[in-house]
């Protein structure tokens, strides 16, 4: 019998196994876990957007929204003939976009003159209904902003409102240039130019639609904001 005694050892995994990442563990990697949306504590749905892409589909939105109401406001207008008795008689976009931005507080001018209380020659065209329109309209993108798109910053909040009023307002301007009316056809001088009524587009446009956009849609927010302060914030109690 031989003396030496053999001592074994209990091999370890391999190199290679060790190398290799394990497969179906179900564990995501950090960076997979981070940008997976994250439910929030009483289970609202949120949606993971950039806060500038977020601002913009809320103004276009919110804009598309004020003048499809307008619309059909103007539809009921001229259901009743309002605009019956120009000349030219108007279509009905055309009033619908200076209702709109008559309603914001823009100036409709006629020939360079402004309009006094917005009438038309043959009609009203902005009253007290078609002025609450874009009240209600950004209060409620205000909620759904807060509500269901993840800010996580003050910084992302204020990316996402500036966006909503800018998109709002260049959508108006361009509204502004083609809402234009001619009430009345040059019948004795038709090389001359006919009164056109429109929207001036000026500093005072941008100033109506931008600060009506920008403080109800901030007051929708804070509005929406009040319940998840009031849910994270301490409780003191006293015995």
């Amino acid at each position: 019998m031989s003396g030496e005694r053999r001592l074994e050892y209990d091999k370890g995994p391999a190199l290679e196994d060790e190398e290799r990442a394990p497969e179906g563990t179900g564990e995501p990697d950090v960076d997979e876990r981070d940008e997976r949306p994250e439910p929030t504590r009483d289970g609202r749905p949120t949606v993971a957007i950039a806060p500038w892409k977020a601002g913009s589909l809320l103004g276009a939105g919110t804009f598309v929204l004020v003048f499809a109401v307008t619309y059909q406001l103007v539809g009921a207008m001229f259901a009743t003939g309002m605009f019956a008795r120009a000349e030219n008689e108007p279509s009905r976009w055309v009033i619908a976009g200076l209702t709109m931005l008559g309603s914001h507080g823009a100036t409709i001018e006629e020939n360079g003159e402004p309009i006094r209380g917005a009438y038309a020659p043959t009609g009203l065209l902005a009253s007290h209904v078609s002025a609450l329109l874009p009240v209600v309209a950004f209060a409620l993108a205000g909620c759904l902003l807060v509500r269901y798109v993840r800010l996580e910053t003050a910084k992302d909040a204020g990316i996402a409102l500036g966006a909503a009023v800018a998109s709002y307002v260049i959508l108006s301007a361009v509204l502004a240039l083609l809402s234009t009316w001619a009430p009345e056809e040059p019948e004795f001088a038709p090389e001359a130019d006919p009164n056109v009524i429109a929207v001036a587009v000026d500093g005072s446009l941008f100033l109506s639609t931008g600060s009506t956009a920008a403080l109800f849609v901030a007051l929708g927010a804070a509005i929406a904001a009040v319940p998840r302060l009031l849910r994270y914030a301490p409780i003191e109690t006293t015995s």
